[in-house]
């Protein structure tokens, strides 16, 4: 079985960044994830909460949504890290030039959540995979995708920028958190759609995981190591 790895980066690596990489991970709703085709999923934080855990609001969604939690620390994003990734999906646009300024070479193979899985969806499972959509293996579709989406862009319509941004939480409430894990989740499944390499598409039912125990996440105005950010830790 081919290998390759996937970078999810947000900036405090405590909301978005570990949420996506879980449900890439262990799969979601109708698909099943991508740590059984040999692919590793991994998360990072531009300005990372080191040490922090995910926020039990996101871990609670999460798992609500039947994906399994493991273990999650807030982790920084480092130039090995963005070198080693065969693809590299951020939270939002800022982050994508964020792992650019580190790795320039990186810009190629680097898209927001929301933009790979639309260009993803424009090219198709076939195009990923041969004729029959299903030939390739996970990692081979990912490849090839990273390869193709630029290719795409031209016929994507965005009517504005910041449309390719997954908004972090407006405030820290459990209706907020329920509309992040509820929006990145569509976007994941139609990324996993096009990724998964068997045409059944169907996984074993899930039975929602209860959320992992964790400190209070910090509060919106806690602040990354750094003294000079402003932006919010998702």
């Amino acid at each position: 079985m081919d290998t390759a790895t996937i970078l999810v980066v947000c900036t405090g690596n405590v909301r978005r960044s570990p949420a996506v990489e879980a449900m890439l991970r262990e799969g979601v709703g109708q698909v099943g994830g991508l740590a059984r085709h040999g692919i590793t999923v991994i998360s990072a934080g531009s300005e990372a909460l080191e040490g922090y855990d995910m926020d039990p609001m996101i871990a609670s969604e999460v798992a609500l949504a039947g994906v399994r939690l493991t273990r999650h620390q807030a982790y920084p994003l480092d130039v090995d890290d963005i070198e080693s990734a065969d693809l590299i999906i951020t939270a939002e646009r800022s982050h994508r030039s964020e792992v650019a300024r580190l790795v320039p070479s990186a810009v190629k193979r680097t898209f927001t959540l929301i933009e790979i899985a639309a260009l993803g969806d424009l090219l198709g499972r076939t195009a990923l995979g041969g004729p029959a959509g299903s030939e390739a293996d996970a990692a081979t579709r990912l490849r090839t995708l990273v390869q193709l989406a630029p290719l795409e862009k031209a016929r994507r319509r965005v009517r504005r920028p910041a449309d390719d941004d997954l908004q972090d939480l407006r405030k820290r409430s459990p209706r907020e958190a329920r509309r992040l894990v509820t929006e990145a989740r569509g976007h994941v499944e139609t990324l996993l759609r096009v990724l998964e390499p068997s045409l059944s598409l169907v996984a074993q039912p899930q039975r929602p995981a209860p959320a992992i125990p964790s400190p209070a996440a910090p509060a919106e105005s806690t602040q990354p190591r750094s003294t000079h950010s402003t932006r919010s830790a998702g």
